[in-house]
């Protein structure tokens, strides 16, 4: 049987409830089928924290749960490797996931998972960036910090990220260099130059998975989890 992949990635939070779904888009007799996950977990460093095969059976899984990381103190990386029946998915799908804080008073949080590539071969010789993200801030309020969480999937290939984050007419860079499925979180300043934070941009030589953090500086509450989009130009 024929199938298609989608390889996507997210960041579980200690603390946090986080609930992913399998298969968002159903049709009306629900013949859209997965056929095979694999999910992986990786800590900052790039280390294998966890390797467990879902049953594809299951509409919803719990990541702490899953990965045994209820009592975990540091963020994971976590990897999905999903197989559909190519002939029922013409299209690639996206996972959703639920994100709340355990005892928080804040509304949980509902966004789709980054779909993502592995990087690519050194043979293909890349020597300047190709891939571009970027994400446009709502009013970033006085009581809140943002940041950037951003990994890199390829089993064997360095990346480096450059971010550049945009304040009015002014600008300010910074660059993160990441081995093959490590991860770091980049502080944002909310402010330069007496402007608010209002855009990021992401470069590098590949797809990284790449998301957006608002945070409430009394709490750490996460007020904000989103994706970057990718524009050419």
């Amino acid at each position: 049987m024929a199938t298609s992949g989608l390889l996507s990635a997210t960041f579980h939070q200690p603390g946090y409830r986080h609930l992913v779904e399998l298969v968002h888009q159903r049709d009306l007799e629900e013949r859209r089928q997965l056929t095979a996950l694999a999910v992986t977990a990786y800590d900052a460093g790039g280390h294998l924290r966890g390797e467990v095969a879902v049953d594809v059976r299951q509409g919803v899984v719990d990541l702490a749960e899953l990965l045994g990381a209820d009592g975990a103190r540091e963020r994971l990386l976590v990897i999905f490797d999903a197989r559909y029946e190519a002939a029922v998915f013409p299209y690639r799908p996206h996972h959703y996931a639920y994100l709340h804080r355990d005892e928080s008073v804040r509304p949980p949080l509902y966004y789709a998972v980054n779909a993502t590539l592995g990087g690519v071969p050194d043979r293909v010789g890349t020597t300047r960036f190709n891939h571009f993200e970027t994400y446009l801030f709502p009013k970033v309020a006085s009581a809140q910090r943002a940041t950037l969480l951003v990994a890199n999937l390829s089993r064997f290939v360095p990346a480096r990220a450059e971010i550049t984050t945009y304040y009015g007419a002014d600008r300010a860079e910074q660059a993160v260099d990441l081995g093959p499925k490590t991860h770091a979180e980049v502080n944002l300043a909310s402010e330069h130059a007496g402007q608010r934070l209002g855009r990021v941009e992401l470069k590098a030589p590949f797809r990284l998975t790449s998301y957006v953090a608002g945070r409430e500086r009394r709490s750490g509450d996460l007020v904000l989890f989103d994706h970057l989009f990718t524009y050419f130009r």
